[in-house]
């Protein structure tokens, strides 16, 4: 059996639920230091697949900007990177642009591969950011970055897709160091890659137009739905208000 060490990053921004994600994953019996005044959460977990002995060295980072300075610091020998953002806030998918530019930097572009995760999908009543703008998302990142993302919803509180991400992670790092029989895992259906995904045209919210949506036009588009949410928010406590003088 041969045995491999594999550091792995959690990033994103704060309270996206990158430390519910690794805990969920975690399970019972898992090493833990946390490590708060230099922004990091270290654990360890062993699996095994086809006769190889896995370690992951799961890095969980601090989402606050005061961490910026020290977090680049932790990227350094990692081989793989989860990008996590919270489907009820579209900024914290747009702010993954920047983690990844710091992924880039910090680990000097050795990370071989990327997943991006829209987490927290069991809210579905208060989700703000679908699976094909998530998509849309990600592609102009393969774009912009010549790397290939896949992409996975994920909810920490019930467990859905949180094993089979880290089990395709293992099959895909494999491949990445030349393991040639390395199986795939049989629960795959929540993975997506991207790139396959946009190209065979399995986005079916995508408006029907060719023109080309820069990225500064699909963050102002955020910004005005993120306003348009605070107005229908403050209508919606007026009416409250008024129907309790009613009653």
């Amino acid at each position: 059996m041969k045995k491999w060490n594999f550091k792995l990053i959690l990033a994103g921004d704060g309270a996206v639920g990158k430390t519910s994600i690794r805990e969920r994953y975690m399970g019972k019996g898992f090493q833990s230091s946390y490590l708060k005044t230099i922004g990091a959460d270290f654990a360890t977990k062993k699996v095994e697949t086809n006769e190889n002995h896995i370690t992951y060295q799961i890095w969980d980072l601090a989402g606050q900007d005061s961490y910026q300075a020290v977090r680049k610091t932790f990227y350094k020998g990692a081989t793989a990177a989860i990008m996590v953002f919270d489907c009820q806030d579209a900024k914290s998918m747009t702010n993954l642009s920047t983690w990844i530019e710091e992924a880039i930097e910090g680990s000097d572009n050795g990370i071989l591969s990327y997943f991006v995760i829209a987490n927290k999908v069991d809210l579905e009543e208060s989700r703000r950011v679908s699976r094909d703008m998530a998509l849309e998302f990600c592609n102009r990142l393969e774009i912009e970055t010549g790397i290939r993302f896949f992409y996975c919803e994920t909810s920490a509180l019930t467990g859905q897709n949180i094993k089979e991400t880290f089990d395709f992670l293992a099959y895909r790092l494999l491949l990445a160091n030349n393991v040639q029989d390395a199986l795939a895992p049989e629960e795959t259906d929540g993975i997506i890659d991207v790139k396959e995904a946009m190209g065979t045209k399995q986005i079916t919210e995508t408006p029907a137009s060719t023109e080309t949506v820069s990225r500064d036009e699909f963050d102002e588009l955020v910004e005005r739905m993120e306003k348009l949410e605070d107005k229908l928010s403050t209508v919606q406590t007026i009416l409250k208000q008024i129907v309790k003088k009613l009653k």
